[in-house]
């Protein structure tokens, strides 16, 4: 009695945790398009060319790597030391 009544409590579990699972892939999914929907707003608000908006987001792209670029090197200094 009590073995199956712990199986079924199991089984129950394993649903609710599958349509958990399955409104968190829709939630980030939403999240996903709004993040998106932010982005070409954003750009389109900007009044330049097509070759100018390339060079913002090339500047952009480098500012990010350099203390990526930055960081890595001291990890290899310190591991050198």
């Amino acid at each position: 009695m009590k073995l199956e009544r712990l199986k079924a409590e199991l089984e129950k579990a394993k649903q609710k945790a599958a349509e958990w699972q399955a409104r968190i892939k829709d939630i980030e999914h939403q999240i996903t398009e709004q993040e998106n929907l932010e982005i070409i707003q954003a750009v389109r608000s900007i009044t330049a060319s097509p070759e100018e908006l390339k060079t913002i987001l090339g500047m952009i792209q480098s500012m990010r790597e350099l203390p990526q670029n930055e960081l890595k090197a001291k990890e290899e200094t310190e591991r050198n030391e």
